[in-house]
């Protein structure tokens, strides 16, 4: 289904002149391996431009930026379309069946529905504001975790695409324990499981079966304090999951940044060669894991037991189009790091 240009849409840049490809050479033990490596700069106005949201849909890559702007891109014909202007920033962006969705981050956190008519809120509790840290959809299923209030996780839950939401109550939280909102990837949904993770003085992962109606939750040993934690989260199967994540004031340590789990979440093990930093997002494609941080790229072909490194450079978010391309979101000038081919990193370690 195509929500690119909608109703209410504006082209916003005209860019191609911005565009420009880099030959980057490998060397990697044996291997000396080419790739083409394409930076496109949606935004060479404003530099200090990023997004954290951003999604590859159909033909399109959606991206939300800290400036509150949701846009759709066109690869191929290199159309940019401002879809809305919902402030404060965005930090997660899904899509479903019924449109576009995004979630602004802050105190007064919302996630709506742009579907080319006007956008749904989300409903604020009591009239509270709550920090959302991520979402996920599957199918008519939209799962979204905040912050807690009162003891306990925010977390809702609609099962019509996004249009109306019911609370989960009662999944408490510790003290100093809380979700980060990095790439809106700390929650995730997983056949009739709710997951997400949590971090801070106590980090945890919460399974809630049959969409929420049982929950379990298990530690995760990263190291205990502010900033510290699960920043993203990768369900690769029913019984390999990775979290990575770490310190983002502390980018190059190596330590307590990468935990996997082969029993479902139960119990968990730190990377025998973990990546080389901080990182804000992880994903996982046809027996590949990427994960992607302020210092740089790394993947694993071993379920995240052994990381290798890839690209230097400060990047936020990461998504797999349909033509097997890597995107990756960048710091500045709304940037997006577009690899091809993505499968270029089981060559390199076959």
């Amino acid at each position: 289904m195509n929500f690119g240009p909608c109703l209410n849409s504006v082209n916003y840049f005209s860019f191609d002149k911005y565009v420009r490809n880099i030959v980057l050479w490998l060397f990697l033990g044996s291997f000396n391996l080419a790739f083409a490596q394409e930076l496109i700069e949606l935004d060479t106005l404003t530099s200090s431009a990023h997004a954290r949201a951003l999604r590859c849909h159909s033909a399109f890559v959606y991206v939300g930026d800290n400036l509150g702007r949701c846009f759709s891109y066109n690869p191929y014909t290199k159309a940019l379309v401002l879809m809305n202007l919902v402030q404060p920033e965005l930090r997660d962006v899904e899509v479903n069946q019924r449109g576009v969705l995004w979630m602004q981050t802050g105190d007064t956190g919302k996630v709506f529905l742009n579907s080319c008519n006007q956008p749904a809120l989300f409903p604020r509790p009591n009239g509270l504001g709550v920090f959302l840290d991520g979402f996920a959809v599957k199918d008519s299923i939209v799962f979204a975790m905040g912050d807690p209030i009162d003891g306990a996780f925010s977390l809702y839950l609609s099962q019509d695409y996004g249009q109306t939401w019911k609370t989960i109550p009662g999944v408490k939280a510790e003290a100093s324990e809380a979700g980060y909102a990095a790439s809106g990837t700390t929650v995730q949904i997983a056949e009739n499981r709710l997951i997400f993770v949590t971090g801070g003085l106590s980090s945890r992962i919460f399974i809630g079966k049959r969409f929420g109606k049982k929950w379990k939750s298990y530690v995760l040993p990263f190291k205990s304090g502010e900033g510290e934690g699960p920043y993203s989260l990768c369900v690769i199967d029913r019984q390999h999951m990775v979290v990575v994540g770490g310190n983002y004031q502390l980018p190059d340590r190596r330590t307590s940044v990468c935990y996997i789990s082969s029993n479902g979440g139960r119990t968990w093990k730190e990377s025998a060669e973990p990546p080389f930093g901080y990182r804000s997002d992880v994903i996982h494609f046809q027996g590949v894991t990427y994960a992607c941080g302020s210092n740089g790229i790394d993947f694993s072909t071993d379920h995240g037991n052994t990381w290798v490194k890839w690209l230097s450079g400060s990047f936020l978010a990461m998504d797999i189009s349909g033509d097997e391309k890597l995107w990756i979101s960048t710091k500045s000038n709304l940037g997006l790091l577009v690899l091809d081919p993505v499968r270029i990193a089981v060559l390199i370690t076959d």
